[in-house]
């Protein structure tokens, strides 16, 4: 798990934060809160903090000043900004200090979850376990698909059941595979399908069925796709 240091002024952000995300859920911990950016220095000269999220406009020391020490300092913390300003001149010195994303409030989850998702991919390459991680994944949403093709399988539902963001597993495995993850399930489920029509016997719209398509059309035409050829056809050449 990275660890997490959450710097907020306001108690009731600073520990809506902590309970907003399932951080655990993404490969993180939130390790440590505090009010201002003082309390966050001390923090640090105890503990290393892989991410730290912090507020902009703070009393005793800003959010702003807090990334410049730790610039100075040589803090090599993954840095998320939260702010109530849309501020060009607070942007663009985030952006000279590496900022990794500047979020507005009201927070949106799903902002902070792909940016989230974007640093732990980054720290995964830097501790070089970005290949390791890429390679077991890829296993499991494979197996996944091959136990559950028959269900209304998504990358969401994969990505709730291994604890990873939707839009982060569907990046890698078109990386990993040159393929779409709707690519490689029409794949599994065509080729289940083809196995049974060798079979016969059975009612092509019910073959459709059994391997996960709901609309009898569509599986004709992404069996055709694949196979060139439509259902039918594919079952009298058997």
């Amino acid at each position: 798990m990275y660890s997490v240091l959450i710097t907020e002024d306001e108690s009731l952000i600073r520990n809506g934060l902590k309970v907003l995300i399932p951080w655990e859920k993404y490969g993180f911990v939130v390790a440590a809160l505090a009010e201002n950016g003082d309390k966050a220095l001390e923090m640090m000269k105890t503990q290393h903090f892989n991410v730290v999220i912090t507020d902009v406009r703070m009393p005793r020391m800003d959010g702003l000043e807090l990334i410049r020490t730790m610039h100075e300092r040589k803090i090599s913390s993954e840095v998320i900004i939260i702010s109530g300003y849309r501020n060009f001149e607070y942007a663009r010195t985030a952006i000279e200090f590496g900022v990794r994303n500047y979020l507005l409030k009201p927070i949106s989850t799903a902002a902070l979850i792909n940016t989230l998702a974007s640093i732990r991919n980054l720290l995964d390459q830097k501790n070089g376990l970005a290949d390791k991680v890429d390679i077991e994944i890829l296993t499991q949403i494979k197996s996944f698909v091959a136990l559950h093709y028959q269900e209304n399988v998504s990358m969401r539902m994969i990505g709730d059941k291994l604890h990873y963001n939707a839009t982060y597993l569907g990046r890698l495995f078109m990386k990993e595979t040159n393929m779409t993850f709707r690519d490689y399930l029409n794949t599994v489920r065509t080729a289940q399908a083809a196995e049974l029509l060798s079979e016969g016997g059975r009612m092509i719209s019910d073959i459709a069925m059994q391997v996960g398509y709901k609309d009898f059309n569509y599986f004709c035409k992404v069996f055709k796709s694949i196979y060139g050829m439509p259902p039918s056809e594919y079952r009298k050449e058997r």
